[in-house]
């Protein structure tokens, strides 16, 4: 498995648009950390690339004079403003881990893999027939989309970053 370091190395490495390598793309579902980190840097690029209010007479008249200091220092204020610093783990931001979704995952289908062939899946179907099976397997149906669903719904800003949904649109 690939460190925290090397990992946000090879992404930091990375072009725009540029597909990220699968041992990166392991490595950010598994490390919320990194995940994390990488979820900030694309809200500090959307909010850096908006245009910035500045007018003709602030901007730098030679290179390297106190004016151009002072729009430095200006643009540094407001990235401070934003929020946008070096991310800390916190392990209190309500995220799920991927290991839990995988543990949650695979015990939604190793159940209603087992309960057909149970004891009380066999006398359910007995007594039953259709009126069992047809609710069961739906019921299985509706928690497995919802599981999807919120798997989704609370990783989508890796998805977006992976696929690249809603951002610019690739040209082939």
């Amino acid at each position: 498995m690939m460190n925290c370091d090397r990992a946000f190395d090879r992404y930091l490495a990375l072009d725009k648009n540029e597909r990220v390598p699968l041992g990166v793309t392991l490595h950010l579902l598994v490390c919320p950390s990194c995940r994390t980190a990488v979820r900030r840097l694309t809200k500090a690029e959307l909010f850096l690339a908006a245009p910035f209010a500045v007018s003709a007479a602030v901007l730098p008249r030679s290179f390297g004079s106190a004016q151009d200091d002072r729009v430095v220092l200006d643009v540094m204020e407001r990235i401070r403003a934003a929020g946008f610093v070096y991310p800390e783990f916190d392990a209190d931001e309500g995220r799920v881990s991927l290991r839990r979704w995988m543990v949650s995952g695979i015990i939604l289908a190793v159940g209603f893999a087992l309960v057909p062939s149970s004891s009380i899946g066999i006398w359910s179907d007995l007594q039953f027939g259709t009126s069992f099976s047809i609710p069961f397997y739906l019921l299985c149906g509706v928690a497995n989309t919802i599981w999807c669903g919120l798997f989704i719904g609370s990783n989508i800003d890796f998805f977006v970053k992976k696929f690249g949904v809603g951002s610019q649109a690739k040209t082939i």
